[in-house]
């Protein structure tokens, strides 16, 4: 029973995605940098990857909250101080005031940089070998488009090629019902699959400055929820996640998935979202039932955040148990293979921080994620409560 119920209290926050879908399930998963893909023994397994559920020995069931509202660039404060400005009067302003708003314009239109983040509703049940979920999820991204009227100099910009400025919003309202089953192969390999069903309704359009919410004066978290709170175009779609789990004798697990599987693709009003397929593989080191060191990479690039720029998250993550494992402090890093900064002040790496407690047949992780700049971008709190097991 200790043991089972020491597996089961790993409750699942990096890869440094920068998805409007989540990227993270579970407390756990946030405060190791994401990294849990070859070690997590609770119901996030069927999102992480369902192989792990050979693993359970026990059964249990619970809920768990999240949030992220990424903004690595502060966009929104950026937009926030270009609406401070009369920018439909901008050829009245003098010349000096035109060059340095042109200078503002062009750092939010021109970096690529966008807004994402999502909130995640979960309460799921697994047992030995299954998993079943439904999570209730609002997820948007808000991009500026780039605008060749910002290549002109300051003297020659009117006042429409400023109106002619736009941002592209996404936002989705939507329910992933989610089965997953797992089955050993041998003594120390074990396979498993997530079938998901997503239902709701999205929405996708174009908004220039003067628009809501932008003349509001929002912060990110309000823009993104003015982008999902618009979804009024409904959709359902199939998903299939597939996972591998292996042990390498005592101390080490090795962990592969593949995300999307199917490659769905989403219907929108105004084009078409790909889930872009994932191959992950993750290792995990545990020298003692104290201590674990996570390990986490896309094997490839790919475009996966809806931004038409290629990304290879990479996530590392440490935990170190106290007091019979009654305490767990984690820490972690997420960050992106193929941004030009890995880690620093010009990254867009994200840092776990978390705790977990283990109060009897009662789980619970509390965790965040900071950018690099030290704000809270995510939260996550995860409980699960240990049903039934042996001694």
């Amino acid at each position: 029973m200790k043991r089972i119920a020491f597996l089961a209290f790993f409750l699942t926050l990096v890869v440094p995605a920068f998805s409007f879908f989540p990227f993270f399930y579970g407390a756990r998963s946030l405060a190791l940098g994401y990294s849990s893909l070859a070690f997590n023994y609770d119901a996030n397994a069927l999102f992480i990857n369902p192989a792990l559920l050979n693993s359970f020995s026990s059964s249990l069931g619970g809920y768990q909250y999240q949030n992220s509202y990424l903004d690595f660039r502060d966009i929104s404060g950026q937009l926030r101080s270009l609406q401070a400005q009369d920018l439909s009067r901008f050829e009245d302003l003098g010349l000096a005031e035109r060059e340095a708003l042109l200078a503002d314009l062009k750092e939010v239109f021109s970096t690529g940089a966008s807004l994402s983040g999502f909130q995640f509703r979960n309460p799921g049940y697994a047992g030995k070998g299954y998993a079943v979920a439904w999570a209730t999820i609002d997820a948007a991204i808000v991009q500026p488009l780039a605008n060749a009227v910002l290549d002109k100099p300051a003297d020659q910009i009117s006042n429409a090629d400023i109106a002619s400025l736009r941002l592209r919003l996404i936002g989705c309202h939507y329910t992933d019902y989610s089965l997953a089953i797992a089955f050993p192969l041998s003594a120390t390999v074990a396979l498993g699959a997530t079938v998901h069903y997503l239902k709701g309704r999205n929405t996708e359009f174009t908004a220039a400055l003067s628009d809501d919410p932008f003349r509001a004066g929002l912060d990110a978290r309000g823009i993104l929820k003015y982008a999902w709170s618009a979804a009024d175009r409904g959709f359902s779609k199939f998903n299939l996640d597939l996972g591998a789990s292996a042990a390498f004798g005592p101390h080490f697990r090795a962990g592969l998935a593949v995300k999307n599987a199917a490659n769905p693709v989403i219907a929108t009003a105004a084009g078409e979202l790909k889930l872009a397929r994932r191959l992950i593989a993750g290792l995990s080191f545990r020298p003692d039932g104290q201590l674990g060191i996570y390990l986490d990479i896309d094997v490839a690039r790919g475009d996966l955040f809806q931004v038409g720029e290629e990304a290879q998250p990479l996530s590392l993550g440490v935990e170190k148990g106290l007091f019979q494992n009654k305490l767990f402090l984690r820490a972690g890093l997420g960050s992106d293979l193929a941004a030009k900064y890995f880690i620093g002040r010009r990254s867009n790496a994200l840092y776990g921080l978390g705790f977990g407690f283990n109060m009897g047949n009662l789980l619970v992780d509390l965790a965040m994620g900071l950018d690099a700049l030290g704000r809270v971008k995510n939260l996550g709190i995860s409980g699960f409560y240990l049903l039934k097991g042996k001694n």
